[in-house]
């Protein structure tokens, strides 16, 4: 929970300067599109998590993007894919500075290789502190927009 709470909170941070509500709404989803993907096929479906790897590689992402661009109408959809596409890669950017319990979450270099990589920059952490980091951080980028789009005294 932890981690896609800060996946999200990136994705949030970025999206603050998205004009267009859809498209910060599509580039919200895609940040859960990779977890959501990958948690689908292993507990639903039932595959191995060798298959779900590909889900968390920015090359593997492509397809599912494009996949899903195919629900919004025909002029709107090249905005879908790359918003779902950007979304993604943000969920795979954070995820691939965790520590991942001691191996990196990101195939960075698939098809070419399976080898995972992380920048094992920050721990997992599943504690309260982890998630009340992420809420907070939202928090204060959503306070932080609101008070930049209204000047003192134009209320």
């Amino acid at each position: 929970m932890p981690n896609l709470l800060f996946q999200f909170a990136a994705a949030f941070a970025v999206g603050q300067g998205l004009r267009d509500g859809r498209l910060r709404s599509v580039l919200y989803a895609g940040v859960c599109l990779p977890e959501i993907l990958h948690q689908g096929f292993l507990l639903l479906a039932g595959t191995s998590a060798w298959f779900c790897l590909p889900l968390h590689s920015p090359l593997g992402m492509v397809p599912w993007c494009y996949l899903g661009a195919l629900l919004f109408e025909a002029g709107w959809r090249p905005r879908a894919f790359g918003a779902l596409l950007a979304g993604s890669w943000i969920h795979l950017l954070v995820e691939g500075i965790h520590d991942s319990w001691g191996e990196g979450g990101v195939l960075w270099a698939f098809p070419v290789t399976l080898a995972r990589f992380g920048g094992r920059i920050l721990r997992d952490d599943p504690s309260w502190r982890a998630t009340l980091g992420a809420a907070a951080l939202i928090a204060g980028l959503s306070v932080a927009s609101r008070l930049g789009k209204h000047p003192r005294g134009s209320r």
